[in-house]
């Protein structure tokens, strides 16, 4: 009975982790997509567009990542660590292009940096947060256990004596 409670208590912090994860990936989505329309509204010239238009696709590409986090999906761990890696460094290469080329004037330019920067520390956050060891029940493949390895090789040995 002990075990039992151990177990639904792990396999629901398990869930709710998941759950946070895909909230956080949710909220990133919606900041990016909302810069990227941000960017194509206030551009000055057709870089700030079409990183606009880039920022907006990979905000969307979060919605999907988020909904595999919450389910729990085999992938969903690899998923989200790629699409918040680009994340990170689109969103920082991005703002460096913003200030060097002056796509943006000084009002959108700074909302921008804003929305970056809080974009960029959530994204970093799902990443160490799926980076901690003690996440990995979201990887991909579920390990043997010792015992059903055992179980298994006694079980071919007892067919080879026969």
């Amino acid at each position: 009975m002990r075990f039992t409670g151990a177990r639904t208590d792990m396999s629901t912090s398990l869930r709710a982790r998941g759950l946070i994860l895909a909230v956080l990936e949710l909220i990133v989505g919606g900041i990016v997509v909302l810069g990227g329309a941000a960017l194509v509204y206030f551009s000055n010239d057709a870089t700030g567009m079409s990183l606009g238009v880039v920022h907006a696709i990979l905000g969307l590409s979060a919605f999907p990542t988020a909904f595999l986090l919450s389910t729990g999906k085999v992938g969903a761990r690899t998923l989200a660590l790629g699409v918040d890696a680009v994340i990170i460094v689109f969103s920082s290469v991005s703002e460096i292009i913003l200030s060097t080329t002056g796509s943006l004037s000084s009002g959108p330019f700074f909302d921008s940096i804003v929305g970056t920067a809080v974009a960029v520390l959530i994204a970093a956050v799902i990443v160490y947060l799926l980076m901690d060891p003690s996440s990995r029940p979201l990887r991909a493949a579920k390990p043997k256990s010792a015992g059903q390895v055992t179980r298994s090789r006694a079980s071919k040995m007892r067919g080879c004596l026969l």
